[in-house]
């Protein structure tokens, strides 16, 4: 069975963006970037043949990704990421310019489970906090892979919410970069995540 990998940047107090929606708070590392930074996020892209997302991480990836820009000066990255089957779940959006693109309207454990079941390699969840909301609550979630960059926002969108239960994890590995960003690997402990 495919695995279902959450992969995110967050501030210290566990943001995925910031009050005003914005993540120019992210890295700005130079190094980072271009070496630590982009291995690990390759490292996932080449593990996955399916991202899912949010519609609203979806819609702001989807308007910087396929730009010339993008293309142009993280091209490999891009290059992974425009080609790779994505699937949007949204009950609002319907349509996308987004090459590889599918909008359905909501992940339902039935139709994660019929994804998971399907051939092929692992999903990337890239943010999507909502989603990744929806997923925890039905056990479905395989890894975290969490990068905390050293900032404190105080306020904006967290990635874990409306959680009412708890979720124990495993740690797996930890790294630390030059950048001061932390690189954390981990898995729900016990048959959660196969339910």
């Amino acid at each position: 069975m495919r695995r279902i990998i959450v992969d995110a940047l967050i501030s210290l107090d566990g943001y995925l963006a910031d009050a005003n929606g914005e993540i120019d708070w992210f890295v700005q590392d130079e190094e980072f970037n271009e070496t630590e930074g982009k291995a690990w996020s390759l490292e996932m892209l080449r593990r996955a043949d399916t991202i899912l997302f949010g519609r609203v991480t979806y819609e702001g990836m989807a308007q910087f990704w396929p730009s010339t820009w993008a293309r142009e000066n993280m091209a490999e990255i891009a290059g992974y990421l425009n080609g790779k089957a994505k699937i949007v779940f949204s009950r609002t959006l319907k349509t996308t310019s987004w090459e590889n693109s599918t909008i359905l309207p909501y992940p339902t454990k039935e139709v994660i489970l019929e994804l998971k079941g399907r051939p092929g390699r692992d999903m990337l969840v890239l943010g999507s906090s909502n989603l990744v909301s929806s997923l925890m609550r039905d056990g479905l979630i395989d890894e975290y892979r969490i990068r905390v960059v050293p900032v404190v926002l105080g306020a904006g969108r967290p990635l874990f919410k409306d959680q009412t239960e708890r979720h124990a994890l495993r740690l797996v590995s930890c790294v630390g970069f030059h950048s001061g960003v932390v690189a954390l690997h981990y898995e729900p402990t016990g048959a959660a995540s196969s339910r």
